[in-house]
C-alpha cells in the first residue's frame, strides 16, 4: 500500500511539473547569438549576402547605388537630406532627437555579437531614417534605396554604407566593403 502511495505521488508530481513546463512561453534566442542565425547572419546565408548576391550589392548593383542612380541620392535630391531639409534634422526638430524627445521608432541597432549599437527615428519622410548611438547622439541617416534597404550616409553627407533586409524580419547593416556591421531589431 505504502508503495501504491509513493507511486502516486510520483506521477502526480511529475504531471504537475510536465504541465507548468508546458505552460511556459518560449523565451526568444538571445541577441548574442544572432550572429549564429542563419536568417541574420548573412556569412550563413547567401540570400542575404551582398557578397555573394550581386543585386543585393550596390557596388554591382546600379540601381541602389547612390552615386550612380540619383533618386536614391541625397546630393541630386535635397528633399531626401537631413543635413538640408529642417524637417528631417534632429538639431532642428526637437520631436526627431529622442533626447530631448523621450522617444524613438522602436528600432534598435546592435553590433553582431548582440551589443547594443544604438537607435534609429523615423523621419517625417518614410524614405528617411536618422541614426543614433547608444548614448543617442545622431551619427548618421539612411535613405530608401527603393529596392527593400537603405543606403547610409555620414554626417558630412558621405556615403558610408548600406542596411539590407535579412530573414528574420529585420535589417542588417554593411559597410562600402559589404562586411556586415550590424542587425536592426524592433
Amino acid at each position: 500500500m505504502l508503495t501504491r502511495l509513493f507511486v502516486f505521488i510520483l506521477v502526480f508530481l511529475g504531471s504537475c511539473a510536465h504541465s507548468q513546463a508546458a505552460e511556459r512561453i518560449p523565451m526568444p534566442k538571445a541577441l548574442s547569438r544572432a550572429k549564429y542565425d542563419s536568417r541574420i547572419n548573412p556569412q550563413f546565408n547567401p540570400s542575404i549576402n551582398p557578397k555573394v548576391n550581386a543585386s543585393l550589392n550596390p557596388q554591382i548593383n546600379p540601381h541602389i547605388n547612390p552615386q550612380r542612380n540619383t533618386h536614391i541620392s541625397p546630393v541630386f535630391n535635397p528633399s531626401l537630406d537631413p543635413l538640408v531639409t529642417a524637417s528631417l534634422n534632429p538639431n532642428l526638430e526637437v520631436s526627431l532627437d529622442p533626447k530631448k524627445a523621450g522617444k524613438f521608432s522602436g528600432l534598435s541597432r546592435f553590433t553582431p555579437d548582440g551589443v547594443l549599437a544604438g537607435y534609429i527615428v523615423r523621419t517625417p519622410n518614410p524614405a528617411v531614417l536618422l541614426l543614433f548611438d547608444q548614448e543617442m547622439t545622431w551619427v548618421a541617416y539612411a535613405v530608401d534605396n527603393r529596392q527593400q534597404g537603405y543606403n547610409t550616409f555620414d554626417l558630412n553627407g558621405n556615403w558610408a554604407g548600406y542596411i539590407l533586409k535579412n530573414a528574420a524580419k529585420g535589417f542588417n547593416e554593411f559597410d562600402l566593403r559589404g562586411e556586415w556591421t550590424g542587425f536592426i531589431i524592433q
